[in-house]
């Protein structure tokens, strides 16, 4: 490599929000791309590359995203990558499955220095003799995988346009399947929500996540659990499991904002800030956790409302992650969300998809229905209770406090 690789969390590449906006209408850019402008995309740093490394610009051969480099060097052949990853650059028409001439010709990037296109699960070529000598091994394919979300959605099982996988840990994320319909209407760009490929060809999926998510219950922990913390040692238990079996079984009148780390969608607002409403002399701690765990599942549920609001259907929400272990959450979620909730035999659903993709590839599936039926299996399903109507009242003060706090975060940012 010419340069150490770029996180896709690197925020160096923001200021070129502002050159798109001056070239290309946003709306255009996001019925090309499916994703709504931000500076994390691949385009991005490419363009930072260009304006303050012109030396390592001027020798690139190819810009390799993880998937391509790491088949080119097992393969000794050439960068490839699918087109779920493709997408994240910014640089993919998701419509035409090809690379963007229009956005390419604004950023002046050469097509032949961006990697081969190819479906999820497709064998793109064969160990090289130079790992086969190295490792022992035979000839064997290599085959493209995808981004971690749909790949996530086919390990659950999730097939239908309307159903998801919902991963619950440090941050929150669901990720929604949305058939073979792509939705790229100005309601999604305006709201934050990409439109992409699925690894399953043909599909799209979208995004909705918190930026936070169970970092709120970590921060929670670190504050106010120590003694749940040191029981848990001596127990050999989780900790959180310790924290959370003495919450309050009715709701709560505690508000809490979970934007410790700015907030997600649909709002993208790296300034926003945290915020906890409701104390009283009589707020315990235990109350405090149940808000949390309320809290979280009101945000996600503003984005889902949203996608209803829009046209997309919500059905079967499939949880992954480590809050999946938590049925009194699960139990929150299904209340507030007014959706059935489902657990599977496997937190590992992300690496399942990508191996159902592999045994495709290698022949062992005839296709992913096949492979979903050989390997997903399914575990407890949460629906709403009666306690679900409490909730109306709570999410409706809830959807008004990011707003009302808008313009003192601003004010909150300036003393920072």
């Amino acid at each position: 490599p010419l340069y150490n690789a770029i996180a896709n969390f690197d925020t160096r590449a923001q200021e070129y929000v502002n050159f798109w906006k001056e070239n290309i209408d946003p709306f255009e850019l996001f019925q090309i791309t499916g994703m709504p402008l931000h500076g994390m995309y691949t385009v991005n740093k490419i363009l930072w590359l260009r304006d303050h490394l012109p030396l390592v610009f001027e020798k690139v051969w190819k810009f390799s995203c993880v998937e391509d480099f790491i088949i080119f060097r097992l393969t000794q052949d050439e960068p490839v990558i699918d087109y779920s990853l493709a997408s994240r650059t910014m640089m993919f028409d998701v419509r035409k499955r090809e690379w963007s001439s229009r956005v390419l010709s604004l950023a002046g990037i050469d097509r032949e220095k961006l990697p081969r296109l190819e479906p999820s699960g497709k064998v793109v070529g064969f160990l090289s003799p130079l790992w086969q000598r190295e490792w022992g091994l035979p000839e064997m394919p290599i085959a493209t995988g995808g981004h971690d979300q749909p790949c996530g959605v086919l390990g659950c099982g999730v097939r239908k346009r309307g159903e998801a996988m919902y991963g619950i840990g440090t941050s929150e994320c669901v990720a929604l399947n949305l058939g073979n319909l792509p939705s790229l209407t100005r309601d999604m760009m305006e709201n934050s929500f990409c439109c992409y490929p699925h690894v399953v060809e043909g599909d799209f999926i979208t995004l909705a996540y918190i930026a936070s998510g169970g970092s709120v219950l970590r921060w929670f922990r670190d504050q106010f659990g120590y003694e749940e913390v040191q029981k848990a040692r001596v127990e050999n238990r989780d900790v959180y499991e310790i924290l959370l079996e003495e919450i309050p079984e009715q709701p709560t009148s505690l508000f809490v904002l979970p934007h410790f780390a700015g907030s997600g969608t649909p709002y993208l607002d790296e300034g926003s800030r945290g915020a906890i409403l409701g104390l009283t002399l009589g707020t315990r701690k235990k109350d405090l956790a149940r808000a949390i765990l309320e809290s979280l599942t009101y945000e996600m549920k503003l984005n889902l409302d949203l996608f209803e609001q829009f046209g997309i259907p919500v059905g079967e929400l499939r949880v992954i992650g480590g809050g999946s272990r938590s049925r009194q959450w699960l139990q929150i979620k299904a209340d507030i969300l007014q959706k059935p909730l489902l657990t599977l035999g496997t937190g590992e659903a992300v690496a399942l998809g990508t191996a159902m993709l592999a045994g495709k590839a290698r022949g062992i599936f005839s296709n992913l229905d096949e492979a979903i039926e050989a390997m997903v299996r399914e575990g407890e399903k949460f629906l709403p209770s009666p306690l679900a109507s409490s909730y109306i009242s709570r999410y409706a003060i809830y959807r008004k406090i990011y707003g009302k706090l808008y313009e003192l975060n601003l004010e909150i940012a300036k003393l920072i």
